[in-house]
């Protein structure tokens, strides 16, 4: 990461590797609603980081089971 600062908005795309220890934690009975559940949450927590989601549809998480 570099010292100087940005002159303005910047387009991001995140792609995170994150576990999830406790799905009952966020509500969700299944795999597909874990995946719904994490994608609102992003959405709606996202402007507390200073992010604007430009398409909140585009928010996607795709859940794999651990074996």
């Amino acid at each position: 990461m570099s010292d100087s600062q940005g002159s303005g908005p910047v387009h991001l795309t995140v792609d995170a590797d994150v576990r999830v220890t406790d799905p009952r934690r966020l509500g969700a009975a299944s795999t597909a609603d874990l995946s719904d559940r994490l994608a609102e949450l992003i959405r709606r927590h996202a402007w507390e980081a200073g992010l604007e989601l430009t398409d909140p549809q585009a928010v996607r998480v795709e859940v794999t089971p651990i074996a």
